[in-house]
């Protein structure tokens, strides 16, 4: 009896299908490898060749998934921020009263930069090196929400008068700046060189603490008693 798998059937080529997963893998294996390289040389100084190292590919499948440097640089950046906004879910915090919402604002953010401590020097090399001109693309959402909370929460009394807009950035710089320079505020704790971790969760700690005492309304004083008014005896 013939068998029912003819010899043309065995030497078929991959299926569509697992083409179009090597092809996602490759992309994500290439953006990855330039993730990391962008957040330590700046678009400037990065050499493809370094990124198709890391990557194990060759400068040319670089070439032929994003076609430029730069629109690698921006691919990178645009998943970066894709990333960001659905870690943050943008549409849950706008639901939370303002002092819940800047709480978990913090917290998701200072989550993110744990996990990923390269995206401080990323964005700072991009403000240096390029004046935001990708950035601008949609890095604006993060503070433009935050500024949001900041609003409504002056508006309802819970936090101080302030302008949301100077505060928002205020309160980036508190959560990423630490990631910026970390390596130069290793030096003034070198307990902490041996486990950048645990300093990563106490600057997590400390942030949280500051900026809500720093945005939050004080409590009203207590109303003087009037001196002509017996108090009531005591039950």
């Amino acid at each position: 009896m013939a068998s029912r798998t003819s010899p043309l059937r065995q030497k078929a080529s991959p299926t569509p299908r697992k083409a179009v997963r090597d092809s996602v893998a490759t992309r994500s294996a290439i953006l990855d490898s330039a993730e990391k390289i962008f957040a330590r040389d700046g678009l400037r100084s990065t050499r493809t060749e370094e990124i198709a190292a890391g990557s194990g590919v060759t400068k040319a499948m670089i070439h032929y998934y994003f076609d430029t440097k730069e629109a690698l640089y921006q691919a990178v950046l645009d998943r970066v921020f894709q990333d960001r906004e659905q870690g943050m879910d943008f549409s849950s915090l706008r639901k939370l009263p303002p002092v819940d919402a800047l709480h978990a604002f913090v917290e998701r953010l200072l989550q993110q930069m744990v996990a990923k401590p390269h995206l401080g020097p990323l964005f700072a090399l991009e403000n240096i090196q390029n004046d935001g001109a990708f950035y601008n693309r949609n890095g604006g959402k993060l503070y433009r929400t935050l500024a949001d909370i900041l609003e409504r929460g002056v508006a309802d009394g819970s936090f101080r008068q302030q302008d949301p807009g100077h505060a928002a950035v205020n309160i980036m710089g508190a959560c990423v700046h630490f990631f910026n320079v970390s390596s130069n505020i290793r030096t003034l704790w070198p307990k902490d060189k041996a486990d950048t971790t645990a300093s990563m969760i106490n600057h997590w700690r400390a942030v949280v603490e500051f900026v809500m005492c720093a945005v939050l309304a004080p409590p009203p004083e207590p109303r003087a008693r009037n001196p002509r008014q017996p108090r009531l005896a005591a039950l």
